[in-house]
This record gives structure tokens, sequence and C-alpha cells, in this order.
């Protein structure tokens, strides 16, 4: 069983989230408190957005697998009554197999506290709290962060992980003022880079201070490249999971009371209803996106109900990155999405025929309208499975299997498509090293399909099985 936990903790004597030898972490403390309260060797926890040292959390969010799970009422009292005063589980529920912490969280919250007037300054949020010296002009802080809000490359606020992307969607970022006189700031956002939140804070508070204009914060997101003008603020002023919503709207995925147990919840995803639908119940809205793959631009269009909106996912990200195009032949891109991969070979291989494959109807019309557009609706075409021809082989297949419909689902996925090679066939495929990448790389070989990894980079395996001669 999957277990869903609700973690809250003070940071300030922890080194961030992630376990590491012979430091403090939040991960340690609670995989410890786990293995005593189940008495087990070992447990795996999976999170979304990893803290680092000093960050405090009111509302992260954990999995974990559970072969004998407990009574989850006095299972949470046992846990706190193990674990230190300074982290605590304020909840644990049943999820669906297919829930994922990391991979389900559809926005991340944080909140960042300044203290920068006397009134507001109080020993007893000291480690909370970030005391400026200097008083700081919120309505110049807010106009700054409305340039910030939305898609962009946001390298000049991160620190540089090889490989990783800094592209990020900011929902979200504004400031206003408690009952206390604390300058509180709202950053709302699909995921985070490597100090991103308190890099920018810490340009904003120099247009606070009236030291830069307004538009310096574009300027600095536009230059792309990491100034030591950006101070990157202490940690400890920095809460996961604190701040508010929008007023007036919830943020995409919202819990509200009425919502069906399909819907999100603390900013997850708490089924598959909506990627893996044949009808997705949510409104579609469209939402372009360009990115460049094998040194192509490609200039899609995605929606509400459909993976990877309005952005290309690390996943398939990375597949690009680590390959070349492919010659010639026949394609089946499996589980199509909007489009992305199948369109792409379409791009880079002229003489390419592409099946597309999918059970999302909306993701198959966004597929076909971006061949359209692309003008290459005919040598690609998006169906169902069963729409699919039982007599058609293909050269090769591409993909970025749906993982979450589960093990024995995907297994049989498989056993479906690969078949369908022809001699000497292979199908490509990237799969996340913590989504079982390894094990199905085992388990496609015990079935008669021999399979290499051709590379591995920020969790993620890309995999080459073969058909026989």
């Amino acid at each position: 069983m999957r277990i869903r936990l609700d973690l809250s903790y003070d940071g300030t004597a922890f080194h961030g989230w992630a376990a590491q030898p012979r430091l403090r972490t939040v991960q340690g403390e609670l995989t410890a408190a786990l293995v005593t309260a189940l008495r087990v060797p070992s447990v795996d926890l999976v999170c979304a957005g990893r803290t680092d040292a000093g960050v405090h959390a009111r509302g992260q969010v954990v999995h974990v697998d559970l072969a004998d799970p407990p009574e989850l009422g006095s299972f949470v009292r046992r846990l706190n009554g193990i674990l230190p005063a300074d982290v605590r589980v304020r909840g644990a529920v049943e999820a669906p197999p297919h829930f994922d912490a990391r991979f389900g969280a559809l926005w991340r919250r944080y909140a960042y506290r300044i203290a920068d007037r006397p009134s507001a300054l109080d020993p007893l949020a000291r480690a909370h709290v970030l005391a400026w010296p200097r008083p700081l002009d919120e309505r110049a802080m807010n106009a700054a962060s409305v340039l910030l809000v939305g898609r962009h490359d946001f390298a000049s606020f991160c620190k540089p992980r090889e490989g990783a992307t800094t592209i990020r969607t900011l929902e979200r970022l504004s400031w206003e003022r408690d009952t206390a006189g604390v300058l509180v700031g709202t950053v709302l956002a699909d995921a985070f880079c490597h100090s991103m939140v308190r890099s920018l804070v810490g340009c904003l508070i120099a247009v606070g201070e009236g030291r830069k204009p307004v538009d310096w914060a574009d300027e600095v997101l536009r230059a792309a490249l990491r100034s030591s003008s950006v101070t990157v603020v202490h940690a400890h002023g920095l809460t996961l999971g604190g701040g508010r919503l929008p007023a007036g709207r919830r943020a995409r995925g919202a819990r509200r009371p009425d919502d069906g147990p399909t819907t999100a919840r603390g900013g997850h995803r708490m089924s598959d209803e909506h990627y893996f639908s044949a009808d997705p119940s949510v409104p579609l809205e469209r939402e372009s996106l360009t990115c460049e793959v094998w040194g192509r631009e490609l200039t899609l269009v995605s929606g509400a109900g459909v993976f990877s909106r309005g952005h290309l996912d690390h996943a398939t990200a990375l597949l690009f990155r680590e390959t070349e195009p492919p010659v010639q032949g026949r394609f089946l891109d499996l589980g199509t999405g909007y489009g992305v991969i199948g369109l792409a070979i379409a791009a880079a291989v002229p003489l390419a025929t592409i099946t597309a494959v999918e059970v999302n109807e909306r993701a198959i019309a966004l597929a076909n309208e971006n061949a359209r557009a692309m003008g290459v609706q005919g040598r690609f075409v998006a169906c169902r499975p069963e729409q699919v021809p039982t007599d058609m082989v293909f050269d090769e297949i591409w993909s970025n299997p749906p993982i979450r419909i589960g093990k024995e689902a995907l297994h049989e996925l498989l056993l479906t498509w690969l078949p369908r090679l022809a001699p000497g066939g292979r199908a490509v495929m990237v799969v996340g090293k913590n989504l079982g990448a390894d094990s199905l790389q085992r388990w496609l070989g015990e079935r008669g399909w021999p399979t290499e990894r051709l590379a591995s980079a920020k969790g993620f395996r890309v995999l080459e099985s073969r058909a026989a001669e």
C-alpha cells in the first residue's frame, strides 16, 4: 500500500531533507522513526521539494510503500511519539498506487518572511524570519515581481547543475504584510531550481530598498547568467508550504471542499485520472510551448488534462539530449501525449513515417493539430491503440512510457508493442531511476528483449531494447 505523509518541521537544526552521512537530516529522522514504528529493516521515502539546510516546512509531502500497512490514526500518533520535537507528521492517508510525491506535484509553494521595521522584530520568531536593517517598499517589490512571473529561463537565479534545465513556470510572486507587520513573500511555481527562491528574494530586496530600479529584475532575468549582484538571502526565512494562494482563485490543481477523489490535494494529483483517461474532466485550456530538439525549434500546443502541459518534461528533454535523431523508417511513438517525440522525429527525419499511440482523446487531437501546423500530417498520425492495423510493424519505437499506470499494466503495454518491431529493430525509452528503470531493464532482458543503458543523468535512464535479427 502506498501511504502519503504530510510533514512539518523546523529546519534550524537540520542539514536539509536529503539523508547525508553523519549529518542530521529530515529524511534521516523520519526513516529512523518509520523503521522503529514498523519494525522493518529499511524504508524508501520519496518527497516533493527537497529542502536545503535551514529551510522550514509546513506542508511537505512524502510517500512510502508499506507491505503491511498499519491503522493510520494510531500510526501517526506512534510516529510522532518517536520523532524529535522539531519534526511532525501531521497526517497520513492511503494514496492511489500511481500517486508520486515527487512527480505528482502540480505546484510547490514557499513563503519568505522579512522583518524590516523594529515593531515587527519578534525574538520568538527569529529562527523563521529574516531581520532586515532597512525598510522595504513592498509596492516596488510587487511591481518588480510581476516582471518575473511566467515561464522563463531562471538561470540568473539558480546555482547551475550539469544537465539540469533552469526553465520554470513561476505562477505567483507577491508580497504583503501580516498583522504583525512582517513582510511575507509568496512564491508559487511548477518546480524550483536550487537556491532559486532565495535568489529571487535577494533581487527583490535590492528593489525594495531603492538600490535598484523596478525594471532591474527584468534585466537580471534576461541576462540568463548568474551574477554576484544578486544576493542569495539566508535560508531561515524560507518555509515550504507557507504563504497564501492567490485571492479569488485556487492554484492549478488545489483542492476545494467539493472536489472528488481524483483532484489534487495539497498541490498533488491524487490519481492518474487526467493523463490516462480517454476524456479528461478538466476544461481544455490551451497552452503553447517552444522547445529546441536535435537542433530544431518546435512550437507546439498543449493543454490541460494532457501530460506535460506547457513545457517539455525533464525525462523527454533528457531523451533528446542523450540521443541522435534516427534514420528513415517507420516509427511508433508510444504514449505520445500532444506529440512531442513523434513530431521531433518527423521534423528531423524527412522520410520518416510516424504512428503515435495514445489513449487520451484530447492528447490525440492536439498531436494531430500540431502535425497539421508543422505540415507533416501526411507522415504523422496520432490514434488510439486499436486503430493501428494489426499487421503493421515498426523499425523503431520511441517512448517516454507511462510508468504510473502501474507495473503490470506497463508490462502488458510493452509486451503488446515490442513484438511489432521489425527484425533487428529497436525501442528507445526514457525511464526514471526511482520509478523502476533498472528493474525494467532486467525484466526486458528476461523476456527476450536484450536491453542496454544508453545514458544516465538527473535520475533518469535512457534504455535501448533490441529485437532479434
